[in-house]
């Protein structure tokens, strides 16, 4: 009986790894940034190594405009632009949504920093912090009419841990905010007191 029990822990534990090998950990401090270029919705390209070879750069991952979380920090963060902007920092947001949908965001915050769209979800790969919905969740945020398939289209209906990397000139992550309970966030006021 005892082998038997120690026998169903084994599996259920090997099990449990492997759920979680497949789950998104972020990079970590220390680690180099990923290079990635995109369009902003001012039209403007943006490429991170371009932008960390003259200043820090500050790279924030959010859901979408239908996540309160998230526009509450991007408006926090567009309220205190101007003190990211004296610090010689460069803000980039980046998401999943469309670019129908990015206008919503963009309405919400009044964003005046880059907000990319994540096409084929390939800057939140590079970061390893995108995770797929299993259909039980994807309907859950449909009957709260988040559907995220048409917010998010043509991308699949993925989303990214919300998560902010601070990148130094030596393109290197020197801070990073990874949390898989969306209702955590950093603050405006504490990015800001990292950068002297």
């Amino acid at each position: 009986m005892f082998k038997k029990g120690l026998l169903l822990v084994f599996f259920f534990s090997l099990l449990f790894c492997g759920f979680s090998q497949g789950l998104p950990e972020g990079l970590f401090i220390g680690a180099k940034s990923p290079d990635f270029k995109g369009i902003d919705q001012f039209d403007r390209p943006v490429q991170l190594r371009e932008a960390a070879k003259k200043k820090p750069v500050l790279i924030i991952f959010y859901r979408g405009y239908w996540c309160p979380h998230c526009t509450r920090l991007l408006t926090s963060i567009q309220d205190s632009l101007s003190y990211f902007t004296d610090k010689d920092v460069t803000v980039i947001a980046v998401s999943p949504e469309s670019k129908e949908s990015r206008l919503k965001t963009l309405e919400k915050t009044k964003a005046g920093f880059a907000l990319l769209h994540d096409s084929a979800l390939l800057i939140s790969r590079l970061y390893d912090v995108s995770y797929s919905l299993s259909e039980s969740q994807l309907a859950r945020y449909r009957s709260g009419s988040i559907d995220l398939a048409k917010i998010n289209q043509p991308n699949p209906p993925a989303l990214p841990v919300p998560s902010v990397f601070i990148i130094g000139k030596d393109y290197s992550i020197t801070y990073r905010f990874f949390d898989p309970d969306h209702k955590r966030r950093t603050h405006a006021a504490e990015l800001l007191s990292l950068f002297h």
